[in-house]
């Protein structure tokens, strides 16, 4: 007998889950790839120099910075060490805020200091106020165009009772320049009065000077 040739054997056709495996398969290992290829590009970019460096905020207003050089007069009664270290960062806080409202802060020009004392009792505030010529830049602010701080010092003299502080004098120096239309070198001087609320310690009086060096 003569036998026929047999037809070539069909490739076996894959079934529909085997497919999805594959095609899932094919996905996984594309994205495999294209994220260590973006890791691997991320670390030659950190470690490029020539990488360009983000620029800061054009509208961020820079200045050199101002430190403050505070420390005890006279203490009148006893105060122990870790109250006088909580006193004086409290003081030094109301007093650093007036000076950053009234003097230093921007921006500038401009002619409104309703907000330049932080930390006055409402009576103290209406007086100064009225005195924002000498309390504030209001006599300058609508004609400079930024101020740099040159120097600042607080001395405290405090009235302590029963180891707490009762009442305080801040005798404060501020000096800094103008600049823009009016350049000027300005020193504040004097003190002020203050006495512990339930809101923190507060301005209610003062006794200051202010002018051109």
């Amino acid at each position: 007998m003569t036998s026929r040739p047999r037809p070539p054997a069909r490739p076996p056709v894959p079934h529909r889950r085997t497919v999805r495996a594959l095609l899932a398969s094919a996905v996984l290992t594309g994205l495999l790839t294209g994220l260590l290829t973006g890791l691997l590009a991320a670390c030659s970019s950190g470690s490029d120099d020539s990488a360009p460096t983000p620029r800061p905020s054009a509208t961020v207003a820079s200045r050199p910075p101002l430190k403050t050089h505070l420390r005890y007069g006279a203490v009148t009664g006893r105060l122990p060490h870790a109250a006088r270290q909580r006193v004086a960062r409290h003081l030094g806080r109301v007093v650093e805020g007036w000076t950053a409202a009234a003097y230093l802060d921007g921006p500038y020009p401009r002619r409104s200091f309703a907000r330049a004392f932080p930390g006055f009792t409402p009576g103290a505030r209406a007086d100064a106020q009225h005195d924002r010529r000498l309390m504030s830049n209001q006599d300058l602010g609508g004609r400079i165009s930024g101020v740099v701080p040159r120097r600042q010092g607080i001395v405290l003299d405090v009235l302590a009772v029963r180891k707490h502080a009762v009442g305080a004098t801040a005798r404060v120096y501020l000096r800094f320049r103008t600049t823009g239309h009016v350049r000027r070198d300005v020193r504040v001087k004097g003190r002020l009065f203050l006495t512990p609320t339930k809101n923190g310690w507060k301005v209610f009086g003062y006794d200051m000077t202010k002018g051109a060096v």
